[in-house]
């Protein structure tokens, strides 16, 4: 399924709600994994103990329904939307839903980081940043 019609991606990061358990991810990794099969969404999730960056991709209409439910979830909070487009070539045509590294989330939020000009967003990008790794920005305070 590597077809561009209709296909977009889109990626955003979060904060987790506090009392989130290791048993919680696996549900939400399960769950995603069916859930995205069936409306033929593909991605990846990093979780690094209190920040989500997720990647998908799918049919435009897949993925607007999906972005509803996820503002809804009450595990996480301060949604933020990364980047986002159209005319997609699937880049993880096999991936329902897989968990990546922190450290594939941090450089994913850097990269967002010099892709943004709005200032809100910047900030918001830096704290979550500095929330990812704190020991690279321990010298910078």
């Amino acid at each position: 399924m590597n077809a561009k019609a209709d296909l977009v991606h889109l990626s955003y990061c979060s904060q987790a709600c506090t009392g989130l358990q290791t048993g919680d991810l696996d549900k939400i990794l399960e769950i995603s994994k069916t859930n995205n099969h069936r409306h033929q969404i593909t991605g990846l999730l990093t979780y690094s103990g209190d920040i989500f960056i997720q990647f998908i991709e799918g049919p435009k209409a897949s993925i607007d329904h999906l972005m509803y439910r996820l503002r809804g979830d009450r595990r996480h909070k301060n949604l933020i939307v990364l980047s986002e487009g159209r005319d997609h070539l699937r880049l993880l045509p096999d991936w329902d839903m897989e968990l990546v590294s922190a450290y594939e989330a941090h450089q994913m939020l850097r990269e967002a980081l010099r892709e943004t000009d709005q200032y809100g967003t910047v900030i918001a990008l830096s704290r979550l940043l500095a929330k990812l790794q704190p020991e690279l920005y321990r010298d910078a305070e």
